[in-house]
């Protein structure tokens, strides 16, 4: 269903703003497969404990970038909302944790900066176009044979819909298939993609997780 909202991103912004603590509880208590793959993640890092890594969508810091900053020497976590940018200060103290409020599509990071990227739950809100720039935009960002760990919708288009709050929300995506092609074809070896299935207030949502190495 193609029903692209205008300023989808700042449609995205606000929302997430004024349902800041209300998705913080509902992340807390909607079982999800996160801390799963950012397991997976650390045992491909050949080094974890040194490594750089970037959090795409990193919320109020919980559980996701917390786990990864006991874990990781450096981790940068990325919002586009103020709001949870301030819960994410709150929840995650680590002196090797910082955090950027911005659109990840405004980001200008170094070539090969960063040993790994994190996409959870947040490339989806872009467009079915601006994803497919971002995922160029992690490319560069990894070092050769850096890893990218992500979850996307399989809407198959673009959609929007009262969520968390009744506040309006943006979705994009592709099917599996599309996205695994896009991946491969845009350097990236997939090491892992599965669609796991989410219970959200119920409902079953399918999710496409991938775990994707770099080519070098």
């Amino acid at each position: 269903m193609e029903t692209k909202a205008p300023n989808s991103n700042k449609l995205v912004e606000e929302s997430y703003d004024k349902m800041a603590a209300e998705y913080l509880d509902w992340t807390l208590n909607t079982p999800s497969p996160r801390l799963e793959y950012l397991s997976t993640l650390l045992k491909h890092l050949p080094n974890a404990s040194s490594s750089k890594i970037l959090e795409l969508g990193c919320g109020a810091g919980v559980p996701g970038t917390q786990f990864l900053s006991k874990s990781c020497s450096h981790v940068t976590g990325v919002d586009i909302s103020s709001a949870q940018i301030a819960l994410a200060l709150e929840h995650v103290k680590s002196p090797n944790t910082k955090f950027i409020q911005s659109d990840m599509l405004a980001l200008d990071f170094e070539k090969g900066e960063f040993d790994a990227v994190v996409g959870l739950y947040s490339i989806l809100h872009l467009t079915k176009t601006d994803q497919v720039v971002v995922m160029e935009k992690i490319r560069g960002w990894l070092k050769p044979g850096g890893f990218f760990v992500g979850n996307f919708g399989l809407t198959g288009g673009e959609e929007m819909g009262t969520w968390i709050g009744g506040q309006e929300m943006f979705w994009g995506g592709w099917e599996k298939e599309e996205w695994l092609g896009a991946l491969r074809s845009g350097g990236f070896e997939v090491l892992k993609g599965d669609v796991v299935k989410d219970v959200e207030d119920g409902r079953d949502v399918n999710f496409l997780w991938v775990l994707g190495k770099t080519k070098t």
